[in-house]
């Protein structure tokens, strides 16, 4: 047998890349099949129930400044002859701040002591005439007409002794005032004036100096728009960071709620005083303070985020159980999940903000509350769900938190003037004392409905909520430590499937916040 023969008879050694690509084709059908069933199996995206403080702010902006701040003045013109103290120098009461020169003052004080002097001659004058004729009269030898222009001329003297007198006590007054002095004991923390610079105070007091009588305290006046000030109040503690120190936060407390609101492009607010310690001397006046007044704080209390209650599964069955366990009046606030594109798949009918059913659960209450009748119960809700109406759409995408609270409080205000027409007297001055002591608020303990994940399937579980913040709200009941509550992702269901939107949290459309 020839080479060619034995070379065609002989099978060929497969080629060693092609191996590796089957081996490649192996492998990505085992991770089609297995893989991605196994990873379809916990779609959910989840958080762990756990304990933490939940609080509940409105946050504001405002500038330090002294509790107590004189302006030192000058009421006489002159030019400066010396400047005693300087910036942040500590002064007492009294202490001499500068001086002006005197010698214009001086010269009027001698001209007022000339006059004086001159005054009290003709005075003496004047009375010594009178006195003649006073005598003379006696005797038959004056008239009385003589008599009385003496006696006239003598008291014209004695007025014009008085009037040089009180000419030169002002002009006294003006020397003295040449020296300025402190009025109070405290700080210079501001100076505006130098050697040699002239003062001019002809129809205002020239402002010198500035005093701060104790920065020990230091106040805020911190702006808060009028969708927020309802549910500040004296007295509540307030954080706030400077930009000097941003990582260190400082505590005040509220001390005044100015009633008078200021209006600025449409928009009103409120000034609030907070009062702060000033340890060290660290905060000055002027600063900006970034504060957040406490409205309401938990410690060490069971907690949910809020996306959690934001979440139902996009699959009928599962969203039916969960509806299963809301009451038929509505007593869980998710009763009746929102149509899929007005807040987001997923989302039960709420605020946006991590409070759900606000309509529905509000009624509830005030129906409780006010004990309405069937009729006026039905006329409620006719009311609010048009107070509501007017109150326009609700924030969306990058609304912050606080325009989502201010939203909610405009909506509520507005259900509670759309119920006093249909209320007696006495069911209004029941919804006065509630509005009053801030009843209806999300603050209360209301009913909720979240999916836990057990067994690696979602379960619809009830449960009472309490304070509700931006992030979390608190848990009263219903929930353990460590429970994992689904917080969004999930099969889609195949009506979605096929229409190929994006998927949200629940299989729905995804709105962003």
């Amino acid at each position: 047998m020839t080479d060619s023969e034995d070379a065609i008879t002989k099978p060929r050694r497969p080629i060693p890349w092609l191996w590796v690509a089957i081996g490649g084709a192996v492998l990505v059908g085992l991770f089609l099949l297995f893989g991605r069933g196994k990873s379809d199996a916990n779609p959910y995206r989840t958080t762990a129930v756990d304990r933490g403080e939940i609080v509940r702010a409105v946050s504001a902006t405002g500038q330090l400044q002294p509790l107590i701040s004189v302006d030192v003045g000058s009421t006489v013109s002159g030019p400066i002859k010396s400047v005693e103290v300087d910036f942040n120098d500590i002064v007492k009461k009294g202490q001499v701040l500068a001086r002006i020169d005197p010698e214009t003052f001086l010269q009027r004080v001698r001209q007022a002591e000339a006059s004086v002097a001159q005054a009290r001659a003709e005075a003496n004058a004047a009375r010594a005439d009178f006195g003649r004729y006073e005598r003379l009269a006696k005797e038959g030898f004056a008239s009385d007409q003589m008599l009385l222009q003496n006696r006239t001329a003598a008291e014209r003297a004695n007025a014009s002794v008085s009037n040089a007198s009180a000419q030169l006590a002002s002009a006294r007054i003006d020397l003295d005032r040449t020296v300025i002095r402190s009025p109070v004991d405290g700080v210079v923390v501001d100076r505006q004036v130098d050697p040699g610079q002239t003062v001019a105070a002809s129809f205002q007091a020239a402002t010198l100096f500035v005093i701060a009588q104790d920065l020990a305290q230091l106040e805020a006046a911190i702006i808060v728009d009028e969708a927020d000030i309802g549910e500040v109040q004296e007295g509540m503690a307030v954080r706030f960071t400077v930009d000097a120190f941003p990582d260190e936060t400082f505590e005040g407390r509220v001390t005044q709620v100015r009633k008078q609101g200021v209006q600025t492009s449409g928009v009103v607010s409120y000034t609030v005083i907070v009062r702060a310690e000033n340890r060290g001397g660290r905060l000055l006046p002027g600063m900006t303070a970034n504060a957040e007044i406490v409205v309401e704080e938990k410690r060490d209390v069971l907690r949910v985020a809020n996306s959690a209650l934001r979440f139902a599964p996009a699959d009928p069955a599962l969203a039916a159980k969960g509806r299963a366990l809301t009451s038929p009046s509505g007593a869980a606030n998710a009763a009746t999940p929102a149509r899929r594109g007005e807040h987001g798949g997923g989302r039960r009918g709420g605020d946006g903000a991590g409070n759900q059913g606000g309509g529905a659960m509000q009624l509830d209450r005030l129906a409780e509350e006010l004990s309405l009748t069937p009729a006026q119960r039905e006329q409620a809700r006719v009311a609010m769900q048009n107070a509501r109406a007017s109150a326009g759409s609700p924030p969306r995408g990058e609304a912050t938190p606080q325009e989502r609270r201010a939203y909610m409080r405009k909506t509520r205000e507005a259900s509670m003037r759309a119920l006093e027409p249909i209320l007696t007297a006495e069911q209004k001055a029941k919804l006065a004392s509630l509005r009053e002591t801030g009843a209806g608020r999300e603050t209360r303990v209301r009913n909720a409905v979240v999916w836990v994940l057990r067994d690696n399937k979602p379960a619809p579980v009830q449960v009472q909520l309490g304070v509700a913040a931006d992030a979390y709200t608190e848990v009263v009941a219903g929930l353990q430590p460590g429970d994992l509550i689904i917080t969004g992702g999930g099969p889609a269901s195949k009506e979605k499937r096929q229409q190929g939107g994006p998927m949200g949290p629940g299989g729905g459309v995804r709105i962003r916040g």
